[in-house]
């Protein structure tokens, strides 16, 4: 062998071919941290020897060197198909099969056959002999065929394991198409030029090259050996809500395995069924493509097994923008939703229990104190009466009877107030007037009410309207009992992010310095700064002895009147 090398233009196509495979080899090492990037760098690697035989026997200009490079390409074929099935187990996600046992069964023909061919000038079992026809053309041997079946049974075992994982995959469909398709040309181009029918440039670009170029759109359209898109999957395999992939005929394309569990039906039975047979709801819900993106609450289950859940809608766009499916997410809410209703029980029940201390300190305060008072005073009249002092008895007894003509007056005007509180109907201005109204009528004493412009029936939160109702009539009630007013005038006014309401009468007053003047002298006072604080609000008094007295509340006001107010006052 002279070792002499000539360029000749056929050996662009493979280098193309080497250069393809040289690109792909490279990305697939960026990604070596994946575990099907591995054996497809391999088969890159030994794609790229099997190619540079090819080139090396076209430039040879002696035949014995062009036969010499033939038999060096004989060495790559079968480890190279081997290692292209390892790469599809990894893909189709059965890597776990690949097991050394596996690995054994699949690489021992190749080695057997690489032995062969380095052996074959002892027993011509792969070539019997090589002639020159433009090329080098090789005459098979008996057991060159039974060798090169293995690339066709290799064939067939990867045609399975992708026909498997299309049916149990939707989303790799357009993939495993494009593989099988590179896989059949690749074949073709290899029995073509195994016959001798092409040569071998046009071989390896029909073998190695239209294989490189159906791999190369998996790798980077689809991104096979992409982190990214195995992250996706396994995120999909592992998050807590239900995912489910509709096409446009509303049928069940893909699904992940939390929606499975929640649907209660295999993942395998689920895949191709109409959404309408797995989750029964009603038509409007059912119409995906008239459907917003606002979440709507559903029921799955029977009876006592049912749960709720909140179902997301997305609508899936292709690259032009055109609809291609939807996207459906399940969160299961049930047990957010049951501690929803807890807490509002425990709401309710903390209000009533409030609601019972307040009429409990009010009853303490005020009706309590009087049947006390009812108590002691019928003992003292009783002994006067056994002592024969009838003026004395009759003088007690007449202060009894104007004792409980008042706390005939109070019970009235609590349930007036209770009631009052109960009519959730009626805004907080017709309320107030309403007390006003009966206040006036029942006592005679005149009342007077002003408002500010801007105050209207959203601008306290009921709780709060109802707790500034009963401060006012309590003040109302003491104005009366105490003051012995004749005059009294309301102001409501509205300030940015408060409500200020001030009562003002014309009666007799009293020191407010005085210790324990306030809350000693009229009980409703410490009542009044009770309900107050828990409102979050303030009050405060301003009397003198003879001047009268004036009361102030400060309480808070809606968030939206508030941001109203500010944009107002802003303009």
């Amino acid at each position: 062998m002279s070792w002499s090398y000539s360029y000749n233009t056929d050996i662009w196509p493979a280098i193309i071919t080497l250069a393809a495979v040289i690109y792909f080899g490279s990305y697939s090492w960026q990604r070596r941290n994946v575990a099907a990037s591995r054996p497809f760098m391999a088969a890159c690697c030994l794609t790229g020897f099997w190619t540079l035989g090819v080139i090396l026997e076209l430039m040879a200009v002696d035949f014995s060197t062009k036969v010499f490079w033939v038999k060096y390409q004989g060495f790559w074929p079968l480890p190279t198909v081997a290692t292209v099935a390892c790469f599809i187990l990894h893909y189709a996600g059965l890597g776990k099969w690949l097991t050394r046992r596996t690995y054994a069964l699949l690489f021992l023909f190749p080695l057997l056959s690489v032995l062969m061919v380095v052996t074959n000038n002892f027993h011509h079992l792969i070539w019997a002999g090589f002639q020159m026809n433009g090329s080098v053309v090789a005459s098979p041997g008996k057991l060159f065929w039974v060798f090169n079946s293995y690339i066709y049974l290799l064939g067939l075992f990867n045609f399975t394991i992708l026909v498997r994982l299309a049916i149990h995959s939707p989303g790799h469909r357009l993939p495993v198409a494009i593989i099988l398709s590179g896989q059949v040309f690749g074949r073709i181009g290899y029995t073509l030029g195994e016959l001798g029918m092409i040569g071998p440039a046009e071989t390896m670009l029909l073998s190695v090259g239209t294989v490189s170029v159906a791999y190369g759109l998996v790798l980077l359209r689809f991104h096979a050996l992409d982190p990214i898109a195995a992250a996706r999957r396994a995120v999909q395999k592992q998050m807590n809500q239900g995912l489910l992939t509709i096409d446009l005929q509303e049928r069940i394309i893909d699904v992940n395995p939390m929606a499975s569990a929640m649907l209660g039906i295999p993942e395998k039975s689920l895949r191709g069924k109409p959404l309408a047979e797995v989750m029964p709801m009603e038509m409007e819900i059912l119409q995906l493509e008239n459907r917003k993106s606002e979440p709507i609450e559903i029921m799955l289950g029977r009876n006592d097994s049912s749960r709720q859940y909140d179902l997301n809608i997305t609508k899936l766009k292709g690259r032009q923008n055109e609809m291609i499916g939807y996207l459906l997410l399940l969160q299961d809410v049930t047990e957010q939703r049951k501690a929803q209703n807890q807490i509002i029980e425990q709401r309710k029940m903390m209000a009533k229990l409030q609601e019972r201390e307040n009429l409990a300190r009010e009853l303490h305060d005020g009706i309590g104190q009087i049947l006390g008072y009812v108590s002691i005073q019928v003992q003292t009249a009783l002994k006067w009466m056994q002592k024969g002092n009838a003026d004395k008895a009759g003088s007690i007894l007449e202060r009894i009877a104007e004792v409980a003509k008042d706390a005939h007056t109070d019970i009235r005007e609590s349930i007036l107030a209770l009631r009052t509180g109960s009519e959730k109907k009626k805004a907080f201005i017709p309320n107030l007037k309403s007390s006003l109204d009966r206040f006036q009528t029942n006592f005679g004493i005149r009342t007077e009410l002003w408002i500010s412009p801007g105050f209207g029936e959203n601008t306290l939160d009921p709780a709060v309207e109802s707790n500034v109702l009963r401060v006012i009539q309590e003040a109302l009630t003491n104005s009366r009992k105490h003051s012995s007013a004749k005059n009294i005038k309301v102001w409501v006014e509205l300030d940015t992010s408060k409500a200020l309401i001030t009562l003002a009468d014309d009666g007799q007053g009293f020191d407010t310095n005085q210790p324990g003047g306030c809350e000693g002298s009229h009980f409703g006072l410490v009542f009044m700064r009770e309900r107050i604080a828990q409102i979050g609000g303030a009050l405060t008094i301003d009397s003198v002895p003879g001047g009268g007295t004036v009361l102030k509340l400060s309480v808070p006001v809606r968030e939206e009147e508030v941001k109203r107010n500010e944009s107002a006052s802003g303009r």
